[in-house]
């Protein structure tokens, strides 16, 4: 069996053509400006002719609370349960051929474990954000969230602890 080559798809035939890789371009090619952010569509009509954006507490046809995250309302935090567990999920909407808004596959549904996880992180995140110059709006937990709505004498809940110096110093 001495000098017999093997045929067929694995190579080692006698095959004219052979099938060669595509390079990857050297970083030296690219370009050095920065490539742009790819958008979803109509991301650049509602970000121009819009105005400043202020996020309001409402529900969806489910009688789930959410916020919209956009002008458009097609991106969402919404508060909903499911199989007994309370979920806060931030998702990417799209309006049917029926006219509703269903939920989309963009998204992600957090336990209360896993939202209050992320809520502890936020000032690490918010830190790693400074130190490249990014600016973060830091939430105002004290604000009045219905201004246009009479105080329900309602018991208030324990609100979250705003930064880190704060909970260090409830200690």
């Amino acid at each position: 069996m001495a000098g017999f080559k093997r045929g067929g798809f694995r190579g080692g035939g006698g095959g004219a053509f052979k099938k060669g890789y595509a390079k990857k371009r050297s970083p030296e090619d690219e370009d050095d400006a920065p490539r742009a952010s790819k958008k979803s569509k109509g991301d650049d009509e509602e970000e121009e002719n819009a105005p400043p954006f202020t996020p309001k507490l409402d529900t969806d046809d489910e009688n789930n609370a959410f916020i919209a995250l956009n002008n458009g309302g097609k991106r969402r935090v919404t508060i909903s349960e499911f199989k007994g567990m309370t979920l806060v999920s931030i998702r990417e909407y799209y309006t049917n051929d029926a006219g509703e808004l269903k939920p989309g596959k963009k998204g992600i549904a957090l336990s209360l474990d896993q939202y209050n996880a992320f809520l502890t992180a936020a000032p690490l995140l918010e830190s790693v954000l400074s130190k490249r110059d990014v600016q973060v709006v830091r939430p105002n937990y004290d604000a009045d969230l219905n201004p246009a709505e009479p105080d329900n004498e309602q018991e208030e809940e324990p609100r979250a602890v705003a930064n880190v110096e704060e909970a260090k110093d409830e200690d």
